[in-house]
């Protein structure tokens, strides 16, 4: 080729190194695919916990003193002896307002689970829970509903937790 014919590249046009441009590449994709992979992993075991008495223990009384709603009545089942006679959005709305104290101070609450006891279509989980100074130990009975643990809601339980 003539020397005249060879496209002229201005001094101060950095020279493109392909094979560092590959590199590169696929570092970055190697890097986004752990991290795609860790996150599934923790999913995966928090799902898992879930499945436990513990887990639904904690996740309910999690719920029961923060007020959200949605997990309360997923992770729980009203006590046949005592009907729940308010619809759920009266529930809802009654258990944001009794825990409205506790998430203006969710610094100072602590949940930590203690002993399970497990039946066959029931468990028995105790959970500390801590709010400032305060201390109370949990008692609360599972009960298997279509193949998940649910927390059996009872005066008792409700009076100790501060649920609606």
């Amino acid at each position: 080729m003539h020397p005249a014919a060879q496209p002229s590249r201005h001094p101060a046009e950095p020279v493109i190194d392909r094979e560092r441009v590959r590199r590169q590449t696929v570092i970055l994709l190697l890097v986004v695919n752990a991290l795609v992979l860790g996150i599934a992993t923790v999913v995966v075991v928090d799902l898992r916990r879930l499945a436990t008495p513990e887990g639904t223990a904690l996740r309910w009384v999690h719920a029961a003193v923060f007020g959200d709603c949605r997990d309360y009545l997923r992770y729980s089942v009203a006590d046949p002896a005592l009907p729940e006679r308010r619809a759920d959005a009266e529930l809802c709305q009654d258990l944001r307002l009794a825990t409205a104290e506790a998430r203006r101070n969710s610094v100072a609450i602590g949940l930590e689970a203690g002993t399970v006891e497990e039946s066959a279509g029931s468990a028995t989980v105790t959970v500390l829970l801590r709010r400032e100074e305060e201390k109370a130990t949990l008692r609360l009975n599972l009960v298997r509903r279509d193949g998940s643990w649910r927390v059996l809601r009872d005066r008792a339980l409700c009076e100790s937790v501060g649920c609606a």
